[in-house]
């Protein structure tokens, strides 16, 4: 390469970041004060030195002169060159075309010199003058990386320059060059012929996780007991790095945890549309809160359901616990106020496919016309825009409360809220006088409706002002932008509170129906007699109920009256937490039992030392027909 170019030469390159005419490419040069030499030759002018224009300028003349060498052959044969399959171009490291570059970048030097000199000679020139560091600095760095050593100062000998001459002669295109210039890299040993390997894996990749080391005793004692060679555990973990993490933690991690590790399919939800498809799920807080009905601390359910499309969070609620009327109530609030969707997409929860929701007849989807689509059990990256909800908007509302307890929290600081929480608790429960500490405890659970406000604001912020990453917007905008051309079906008011009334089916008995423990009546079913109907009620007030046949078609509203187990009507609601309650006290009940059996256990097997003491035998006393014989028998035992 020449150390000089003049502005026409620089204006055939078409280099990126100079002008493209002769006229502002000289005008450049002498604003930036390019040192220049005047041109020898007819027409006269000027020549630019390379050393003092930018770098990234030096860099693309280089590259250039590189993918325009030209090095004449100087005998008539030349042998083909075969180029090894290691080096091959889509698979030469950073450090190999680093290499390369600077060889092409010597043998370019070579070239230019030849105009002038032998090859040899030429040769003999740049590398004395690069051991004697006079070449240009560019070109002097090129000395020393093409040699491909790690010794310091040390340059490229005069046969290795002369080989890399012959071999860029034999190329025919830049890509050539640069293949059979990079240097070799030794090949790692292929894994399928270690042939301890699969033995070692056999024990390794197991689902107790068992360790490395762990592994690698057990294979070492397995190795001796069959008399072969075994490697040491440097070479096992060697061996288990060049492994693909898929490869290597087979058998080790299953289910959603192997996923997660696997190539996964992205979804494009965008193609559905608004309304096309929502997605909703349950998490738990991590937060205490204080209970709605008795006060103490424990830990809600938030319920959020997104339309996919644009992210939008439609519909919420919270409950104590995911269940079904969590779910149907998220749900409800989305259809209120943005219409009805065409899939709704879940887990296999229990509060996402319990009947009221999914029955043919009775649930709810099936009489609003939605389709309930579930995931795969296992697969959470299925449901990943409602999984990365619940850590970008339940975490954000959870952190805002001091009772929070989440992964990120301080671990000491969340131990001593908790035990002091606790502490609280309990201190309330019994009536207690509270210390210092339990009073500022108490004092840091919030209330329930300090939670709900919290998520209301919290799920305002997502909708309003978080800007979605996929999206490059907001959701509230993003929506907005599809309800230009979208039709939303929405549903009136007396359709809202008809279709999202759950559901059962009864069988008639002269005239009743009964539900949860409380009895419906209207002289209207008494054609129906023995036959089933669909009762629609109200979560809330059990005071009447829907009547239905099984196909829909309304029949009556029946009153209730002449309950025989409670004096008034018990609304589902009251049902669900008199269930949970009776769920809670039979887990409480089978761990006293539980612990009740160890207690027993212990005194049962309690050690008995009476072997070492010799103890006085009692003698039975015998059966006396008179007084008289009992009273000899006693004087005899005085006497003993």
């Amino acid at each position: 390469m020449k150390l000089f170019y003049s502005a026409k030469e620089l204006s055939e390159m078409n280099l990126h970041g100079l002008p493209s005419t002769v006229q502002n490419i000289t005008a450049t040069a002498n604003r930036n004060n390019w040192n220049k030499q005047e041109r020898q030759g007819r027409g006269g002018g000027y020549e630019y030195e390379v050393a003092s224009m930018p770098p990234e300028i030096q860099q693309q003349i280089r590259e250039y002169e590189i993918a325009n060498l030209v090095i004449e052959p100087r005998h008539a044969k030349v042998k083909s060159l075969t180029i090894p399959e290691s080096k091959e171009l889509d698979q030469l490291t950073t450090e190999q075309r680093e290499i390369a570059d600077a060889r092409l970048y010597l043998v370019a030097a070579v070239a230019e010199l030849e105009k002038t000199t032998t090859r040899l000679n030429a040769v003999k020139t740049i590398v004395k003058q690069a051991k004697s560091g006079e070449l240009e600095p560019s070109l002097q760095e090129a000395a020393y990386l093409a040699n491909a050593r790690r010794q310091k100062g040390r340059v490229i000998s005069e046969r290795s320059l002369m080989r890399y001459v012959l071999t860029a002669v034999k190329c025919e295109t830049p890509a050539e060059r640069v293949q059979a210039l990079a240097p070799g890299q030794p090949k790692a040993k292929p894994l399928k012929s270690i042939p301890w390997l699969p033995l070692f894996l056999k024990i390794y990749q197991v689902p107790s996780g068992i360790s490395v080391e762990e592994a690698y005793v057990e294979f070492v004692n397995v190795c001796i007991e069959q008399k072969k060679e075994y490697p040491t555990i440097h070479q096992v973990r060697y061996a288990l790095r060049r492994m693909s993490e898929i490869d290597r933690e087979k058998g080790r991690v299953t289910g959603s945890d192997r996923k997660a590790v696997l190539p996964y399919v992205k979804r494009n939800w965008e193609v559905l549309g608004l309304n096309g498809a929502w997605v909703g799920d349950g998490t738990s807080m991590k937060l205490k809160v204080q209970h709605p009905d008795h006060g103490r601390p424990f830990i809600p359910e938030l319920t959020m359901i997104i339309d996919a499309a644009n992210r939008y969070i439609v519909g919420w609620s919270v409950s104590l616990a995911e269940n079904t009327l969590a779910v149907a109530d998220a749900f409800r609030h989305g259809v209120e106020k943005h219409g009805l969707p065409l899939i709704y997409y879940s887990d296999n929860g229990g509060g996402q496919t319990a009947t009221h929701l999914d029955h043919d007849v009775t649930g709810i989807f099936a009489r609003l016309g939605v389709e309930h689509k579930t995931g795969i059990p296992g697969n959470p990256q299925g449901r990943g825009i409602i999984e990365r909800l619940n850590r970008t908007v339940a975490q954000r509302i959870a952190r805002q409360f001091p009772t929070y307890f989440g992964g990120n929290a301080d671990r000491e600081s969340t131990r001593k809220m908790l035990v002091a929480v606790e502490s609280a608790s309990n201190a309330v429960a019994k009536g207690k006088e509270l210390t210092v500490q339990q009073s500022s405890a108490v004092n840091k659970i919030p209330s329930w409706a300090e939670f709900i406000a919290m998520c209301e604001a919290g799920i305002d912020w997502y909708n309003n002002e978080h800007i979605h990453r996929e999206l490059g917007t907001t959701p509230a905008e993003a929506r907005k932008k599809q309800l230009e051309t979208a039709e939303v079906d929405y549903l009136t008011d007396a359709e809202i509170r008809d279709l999202f009334r759950p559901s059962e089916i009864r069988t008639v008995q002269r005239g009743w129906v009964s539900l949860y423990n409380n009895q419906y009546f209207s002289m209207d079913l008494a054609p129906y007699n023995g036959l089933e109907v669909q009762v629609s009620f109200d979560i809330h007030d059990a005071s009447s109920v829907i009547i239905r046949d099984l196909d829909g078609r309304f029949i009556c509203e029946a009153e209730f009256d002449g309950n025989k187990r409670d004096a008034f009507p018990k609304a589902y609601i009251e049902e669900v937490r008199e269930k949970r309650r009776k769920n809670r006290l039979r887990t409480a009940q089978r761990k006293i039992e539980e612990i009740e059996a160890e207690a027993r256990g212990t005194i049962d097997h309690q050690p008995d030392f009476g072997n070492f003491i010799e103890m006085p035998k009692e003698e039975k006393e015998p059966v006396f027909l008179f007084e008289s014989e009992r009273e000899e028998f006693e004087l005899k035992k005085k006497k003993a």
